[in-house]
């Protein structure tokens, strides 16, 4: 996996809006914390515009993606938002064009497919908070972006996670929203799951849905595939008022996944909440499920 060259502060960071409209108040707040770090570049009339659920036509939403990439100023690309539009421009992304960018990506949510293909193309990226959620989270999250883009070695990433499947395991970290992750089966732009330790977080799914995205992943070999699992945050995907007994979507993870023969861990910090911690996404990690500990053998950068 090729890990993209670490950046200083007052390096230049390009922003793209490749899926969602974005929110102008939210983007300014998330805005903040960055500019005083690094120097944002985006153009307002791209990355504001809206077009129904999404953020402006899909070829100008991979014209200003692919502008990034190409950028020769810019040493990072970071999504604005999430939301949804990816999906509808990943056929004409070209992986080779990630891979010659050799900047590392970061996004969540709708970000899952475009790290993804980072990670097909050989390129470490970075799970992190995009620019409109950063604002929200507490500083030691905001720190955890920063070093995920500044610090090359090796270094613990998460603890006090809960052991549902005893083990220890190591290998690259894949994963990212559950729904959206869940979208690339069947197609050419899933990543090699073998081997990999998978993590997954995800924002008002019911818990009958949780059931049939983790059930799906297992119908297809996934979780036989991978080397470990880690469940993240699952907002606001409880039954807010139940006609009947139902299983709380924590419950349903701790079924689908307490029956796994590799080491799950539960209770990360990552998602769609007031926590999202940066992890490296394709770099070399390793899970301790007994210890509740997930650690990088290598950072998302070189």
């Amino acid at each position: 996996m090729l890990r993209p060259p670490r950046l200083r502060s007052g390096d230049v960071i390009r922003v793209v809006a490749p899926s969602g409209p974005v929110p102008p108040d939210d983007f300014a707040q998330g805005a903040a914390v960055l500019s005083g770090r690094y120097r944002l570049r985006y153009d307002p009339a791209d990355l504001f515009r809206a077009s129904g659920f999404l953020a402006g036509p899909d070829q100008v939403r991979l014209r200003e993606l692919l502008a990034a990439l190409r950028d020769p100023d810019a040493r990072a690309v970071i999504m604005a938002r999430g939301g949804y539009g990816l999906l509808r421009i990943l056929a004409q992304i070209d992986p080779a064009a990630l891979l010659s960018a050799n900047k590392p990506i970061v996004g969540f949510s709708d970000g899952t497919l475009l790290l993804a293909q980072a990670a097909r193309a050989g390129l470490a990226s970075i799970h992190g908070p995009v620019v409109t959620q950063l604002g929200r989270l507490d500083k030691e999250d905001q720190d955890a972006l920063f070093a995920a883009l500044e610090e090359p070695d090796g270094r613990p990433l998460l603890a006090g996670l809960e052991s549902l499947v005893p083990g220890r395991a190591s290998g690259p970290l894949l994963g990212g929203n559950l729904e959206v992750f869940s979208r690339m089966l069947g197609t050419p732009y899933l990543p090699d799951p073998r081997g990999a330790i998978l993590f997954f977080e995800d924002i008002r799914e019911r818990p009958y849905r949780i059931d049939r995205l983790l059930t799906q992943l297992e119908l297809a070999g996934i979780f036989q595939a991978a080397a470990g699992v880690i469940a993240g945050e699952l907002i606001g995907c409880d039954e807010s008022a139940p006609s009947k007994p139902t299983p709380t979507a924590s419950e349903v993870v701790r079924e689908r996944l307490g029956r796994l023969r590799i080491p799950v861990a539960l209770g990360a910090p990552i998602g769609h909440g007031r926590r999202n911690r940066a992890l490296p996404y394709g770099a070399r990690v390793e899970l301790d499920a007994d210890a509740g500990t997930l650690s990088a053998l290598e950072g998302a950068v070189s």
